[in-house]
C-alpha cells in the first residue's frame, strides 16, 4: 500500500479527526473529501456521527465507493433520503439543526467570509460560482462550520471576497456578533499548505499547522492578506497507517482521493 496520503486524503483524515462523536453535519455542493472525512470519523471515532448532503438528499451513505455528493447511486444503501423540498426547508428554516456544516468556495477572506457567487465586477463577472444556496444559511446557523479548500494562493485567498455568501465574520470581524447569529462561525480552514483558525485579533486568520511539504514562508507568499499565526505554530500530523489503510479500504475502495 502506498505509504505517503495524497493532499486530498490528507485532508480527509484532518477533518475526521476534528469531528466529534453524537453530531449532525450537512455537506454542500461538491464535497467528495469532507463526505470522505466525514465516513471516516463514522468508521473509527465518532460511530455516531450522521452527515447529510444538502444537494441530493442523501443521509449516511454507504462507505465505500466515494462518489460526487450529489450523484444519485448514493441513494442505495444510504440510511436515509429528503425530498429537496424538505431539505431545503431543514437547512433555510430549522435553526440549530445541524452541529456543523463543512463548505468550501472560490474565495476566502481574512475574517472567513466564503464566495460561492462571483468573482469580479458583479454586471460582468470573470469567473461564476454555483451561487449561495445553502451556504449563507448554514454559515449563521450551524453551530460551527469548516472550511475545506482545494486550492491556496492569493487568487482564492483574497483581502476581502468580492461576493459574502456564507458569513465567516464579516466585512469588519464584528458582524457575525452584531447580528446575533446562533452560529460559532468558522472554526478551522484546511488547505493544501496548512491549518488555519481565526483566533487573530478582530477574528482574523491565523495560521494553526503547516503541512510537512510546506512552510510558513510560503504560506504567506500564497496569501493576499497579512496572517496571524499560532503562537505555537506546528507541522501537521501526518495520516497514521491505520487512518490511511481505513480510508483506502473501507471509503475511498476506487482511488478518487488518489487520483
Amino acid at each position: 500500500m502506498q505509504d505517503l496520503a495524497t493532499v486530498p486524503e490528507f485532508t480527509a483524515v484532518l477533518l475526521a479527526r476534528r469531528l466529534r462523536d453524537e453530531t449532525v453535519g450537512v455537506l454542500g455542493t461538491r464535497s467528495e473529501v469532507a463526505a470522505a472525512g466525514c465516513a471516516l470519523a463514522q468508521l473509527s471515532t465518532a460511530p455516531g456521527l450522521s452527515f447529510l448532503s444538502g444537494p441530493s438528499g442523501v443521509v449516511n451513505p454507504r462507505p465505500g465507493r466515494l462518489l460526487p455528493i450529489a450523484d444519485e447511486a448514493l441513494i442505495d444503501g444510504a440510511e436515509a433520503l429528503t425530498e429537496l423540498t424538505d431539505n431545503i426547508d431543514l437547512i433555510d428554516w430549522s435553526r440549530r439543526a445541524f452541529d456543523f456544516a463543512v463548505l468550501g468556495g472560490i474565495q476566502v477572506d481574512r475574517f472567513g467570509n466564503l464566495n460561492t457567487v462571483a468573482v469580479g465586477d458583479w454586471a460582468k463577472p470573470k469567473v461564476r460560482g454555483p451561487g449561495a444556496i445553502g451556504a449563507s444559511v448554514l454559515a449563521g446557523h450551524a453551530r460551527e462550520f469548516f472550511i475545506v479548500l482545494g486550492e491556496h494562493s492569493t487568487r482564492n485567498f483574497r483581502p476581502e471576497v468580492d461576493f459574502v455568501s456564507a458569513l465567516g465574520f464579516g466585512r469588519t470581524g464584528r458582524e457575525r456578533e452584531a447580528l446575533g447569529l446562533p452560529g460559532r462561525g468558522p472554526s478551522l480552514l484546511i488547505s493544501p499548505l496548512g491549518t488555519f483558525d481565526f483566533g487573530g485579533a478582530g477574528h482574523t486568520m491565523r495560521i494553526r499547522t503547516v503541512h510537512p511539504w510546506s512552510s510558513v514562508e510560503e504560506i504567506r507568499e500564497n496569501t493576499g492578506f497579512e496572517l496571524a499565526h499560532h503562537e505555537d505554530v506546528r507541522t501537521t500530523p501526518v495520516p497514521r497507517a491505520q487512518e490511511l489503510e481505513l480510508l483506502r479500504t473501507a471509503v475511498d475502495t476506487t482511488g478518487v482521493l488518489r487520483s
